[in-house]
Parts: C-alpha cells; sequence; structure tokens
C-alpha cells in the first residue's frame, strides 16, 4: 500500500471516530489528502476516486477494529 493512501485511510478512520471537537482537524485534512492525490490523477473526479477508496477504507477499518490475535499455546 503507498504511504499517501496509507495517510489517507488514516485519516478517514480519526475522522470517523474522533471525538467531536477534533473533527474539524480530522476533515480539514481528509479534504487536504483527497485533493493532493486528485492534483496528481488528472481526469479522475472526486466520485471516482472515493469508489475506488471505499473499498479499502472498508477493509483497513474492519483490520483496526479487529486486530489479529495469536492463537493460545497448546
Amino acid at each position: 500500500m503507498s504511504p499517501e493512501l496509507e495517510r489517507l485511510l488514516a485519516a478517514l478512520f480519526e475522522r470517523d471516530n474522533c471525538e467531536p471537537f477534533d473533527r474539524p482537524k480530522w476533515d480539514a485534512t481528509v479534504l487536504r489528502l483527497v485533493n493532493d492525490a486528485l492534483n496528481r490523477q488528472p481526469g479522475v473526479t472526486r466520485d471516482q476516486f472515493m469508489d475506488a477508496v471505499e473499498p479499502r477504507y472498508r477493509e483497513f477499518r474492519r483490520v483496526r477494529r479487529n486486530p489479529t490475535t495469536l492463537p493460545p499455546k497448546a
């Protein structure tokens, strides 16, 4: 996974799970990261970009909420 995508996914996760008073900060961070990515991808709309990010974000959330655990020792 690219570092830029990882930063965007982490920012989305923080935005969705932060305290209400931190929400504007994370909204601004997500907006900046999305705009930076769109500037590097000419011809891609915001909707197309977010449609591509959404499945990765769902997987990112799943992994963050259910960290893998080691099986118990026999």
